[in-house]
């Protein structure tokens, strides 16, 4: 691999980069030597391109880097909650799914060099996405030596997914959320049934195989399906969790 970068392929990661509010110019005064421009390039190339110039190791440092970024921020903007629910924030905001969401709002995928093979697997997508952004936060950071140069654009994507979370009973863990409210006002746990899925329509039944309904007081609050009975759970849960906040809405206890 030559030392120096293609001038078209320069410009296109200055162009990225410039998206997350750097300037090449800002960049080449930060060593002596100047900015690493092959890091990043290396952060953006897929192992499936390339076994032996590619992300993978970025990938692998970057993981820490995200973390740690992550938990500054969270500690700095939460630092009232629990250790508990900070954590459970954090295992939200690092994963994939989030990473690919960050990785889009920055069009991260032009930018990545990947065979055509995996380039058209939208399965893998997600996780190619989320594996390039990690890396280019490694390649920032050993670069720069300063974390700064990562939070500066992370943190106001983690912030706006941090409160959308928040806004969610229980983080999106519905079954903890109901079971938190009727423990709370009647002391009791909600119980849940399996049903059969014979009476579903076959396609409908064999997208979503488990069927569950939530009971309560002799009463179903809600029925929910899923791929797995934990999926299935949750759409119930997540029906009978307003069923019930409209019920106490309206009733005095």
């Amino acid at each position: 691999m030559s030392s120096t970068i293609d001038p078209r392929r320069h410009r296109e990661l200055a162009k990225l980069l410039a998206q997350l509010g750097f300037e090449s110019s800002q960049l080449d005064q930060i060593s002596p030597v100047g900015f690493n421009w092959l890091l990043v390039d290396r952060a953006l190339v897929h192992p499936s391109f390339s076994s032996t110039y590619n992300n993978d190791q970025l990938e692998f440092v970057g993981d820490s880097v995200l973390r740690l970024s992550v938990s500054l921020f969270l500690q700095e903007r939460y630092g009232d909650r629990s250790v508990g629910e900070l954590a459970a924030l954090r295992s939200h905001l690092v994963s994939d799914q989030t990473l690919a969401k960050i990785a889009g709002a920055y069009d991260l995928q032009k930018y990545v060099v990947v065979s055509n093979a995996a380039r058209n697997d939208s399965q893998a997508l997600r996780s190619l996405l989320a594996d390039a952004l990690e890396a280019l936060m490694a390649a920032l950071y050993i670069a720069t030596q300063d974390l700064a140069y990562v939070r500066k654009w992370l943190d106001p994507q983690m912030q706006n997914f941090a409160e959308t979370l928040l806004a969610i009973p229980a983080l999106g863990n519905y079954k903890v959320a109901l079971q938190e409210l009727t423990q709370g006002v009647w002391k009791r746990l909600p119980e849940y049934r399996n049903l059969p899925t014979q009476d579903l329509p076959t396609g409908e039944a064999d997208a979503m195989p488990f069927h569950v309904e939530v009971w309560f007081n002799d009463h179903c609050w809600g029925q929910g399906q899923g791929k797995s009975i934990k999926a299935a759970q949750q759409a119930a849960a997540a029906i009978a969790l307003e069923e019930m906040q409209k019920f106490l809405a309206v009733t005095p206890q």
